[in-house]
């Protein structure tokens, strides 16, 4: 038998093998299907009495650098993520020394130091990266307080995270926080608690939402990825990255007039009601947080962040105007009705109902409550805060610092 002879047979023999094979594989896949449907056995039936759960939903990741750290000196060493989820310019431990004042700030993407949403810089480019500890509200309120008063010992920790609402500040402080004798909480909230919660009545639940986004990226550190995989993931984000970014811009940028009628006041009027009425749980759950802290006998100031759609505001400057009229920073999937609602509702709830009931909310149970906006009412146009809808610039987070740093010095 010749050489050629013996290959063409191995090639059929092992053609029929994998046929046979594959047909053998059907034909029992298909008689489990009918076998079990016939029994009544629903072969996705969740077979375990635990499931996952919206407590937290996610995370800062341990030990994770800032991402395009933006620094005081170049020489500063880079920022990272500690173990419990808390930046700070120190290692913090449980274990509170003697005369320190402890205070940790929490909130959303504004407080950990998030730079620019893309399609703002349409308008005017800013920085994308994070603002270091030192650039970033808690840094910066630190620096405040130490001026202010040397005689006391001030640490203020970042404990913040991209996305994060006011329920799982609560659920954050319950797990972790609370183990580390804190003397002041500040939240720092509205952005998110608006678009995620506030807007539907209910946070949990979209929150809950969002977990298989955050398995499909623990799946893909778990499951087994290719070397060469790894290395285009290196070459897209070094040279692709920006310029895809530049495309994706106007997916996600919505060109609006805010001034035309369909986001007047009275269209605002019709749907005021159904606001008020989704708000309720958000107002709930403050009441809830602030009786945990009661509880563990903790100072706590309540602020509603600075937000550019409202109509309460700083001046604005050329540039926060033209953002503010000209962008509007939503996702693509959204509905012309969802985006129409959240727009009223960005430009009038807190200052028509929301702020005033928060505040009798958080001064009932004895704690001190500030809405930054009108904080920031006497700064004029010459002065730049916003990098885009809620964001910051540097001399911004010194402001909104500033700010929160003297409702805090008015404890001692």
């Amino acid at each position: 038998m010749t050489e050629s002879i013996k290959i063409e047979r191995f090639f059929k023999n092992f053609g029929l093998f994998a046929f046979s094979t594959v047909v053998l594989l059907v034909v029992i896949e298909l008689f489990s299907v009918i076998f079990l449907y016939f029994k009544g056995v629903d072969p996705k039936k969740y077979e375990y009495n635990q499931i996952l759960s919206g407590y937290h939903v996610f995370k800062n990741t341990p030990g994770a650098p800032l991402w395009n750290e933006v620094k005081e000196h170049p020489n500063d060493p880079p920022s990272f993520v500690d173990g419990f989820g808390f930046i700070s310019d120190h290692p913090i431990y449980e274990q509170k020394q003697d005369g320190v004042i402890r205070i940790f700030v929490m909130g959303g993407s504004a407080v950990f130091g998030v730079g620019q949403f893309p399609p703002f810089a349409t308008v005017h480019p800013y920085h994308l990266g994070n603002l270091s500890y030192s650039l970033g509200i808690a840094g910066q309120l630190q620096r405040y307080l130490q001026t202010k008063r040397p005689d006391l010992r001030f640490e203020v920790i970042n404990a913040a995270a991209t996305d994060r609402m006011l329920h799982q500040s609560m659920l954050y402080y319950l797990e972790t926080i609370s183990r580390f004798s804190p003397d002041i909480i500040i939240n720092l909230d509205g952005y998110n608690d608006l678009h995620y919660g506030i807007m539907s009545g209910r946070p949990y639940a979209e929150m809950e939402g969002r977990i298989p986004n955050y398995l499909n990226l623990l799946d893909g550190v778990r499951s087994y990825q290719p070397n060469f995989m790894t290395l285009l993931n290196i070459i897209y984000k070094k040279y692709l990255r920006d310029m895809v970014g530049e495309k994706l811009k106007e997916k996600y940028l919505l060109k609006d007039d805010m001034e035309q009628k369909k986001y007047s006041f009275g269209e605002y009027k019709k749907v005021e009601d159904s606001f008020i009425a989704t708000s309720q749980r958000f107002l709930q759950i403050l009441d809830q947080y602030m009786a945990v802290l009661h509880s563990d006998k903790v100072d706590f100031i309540f602020a509603i962040q600075p937000m550019l759609y409202r109509q309460v505001n700083k001046e604005l400057s050329k540039i926060e105007n033209r953002m503010r009229n000209e962008v509007f920073g939503v996702g693509p999937n959204l509905t012309p009705d969802v985006i129409d609602k959240f727009v009223l509702m960005s430009k009038y709830f807190f200052d028509e109902h929301l702020s005033e009931a928060s505040r009798k909310k958080v001064e009932k149970s004895g704690y001190r409550f500030l809405d930054i906006n009108k904080e920031i009412s006497h700064l004029k146009s010459d002065f730049e805060l916003y990098i885009d809808y809620c964001h910051f610039t540097v001399e911004g987070s010194r402001a909104v610092a500033q700010i929160v740093g003297k409702e805090v010095l008015k404890r001692f």
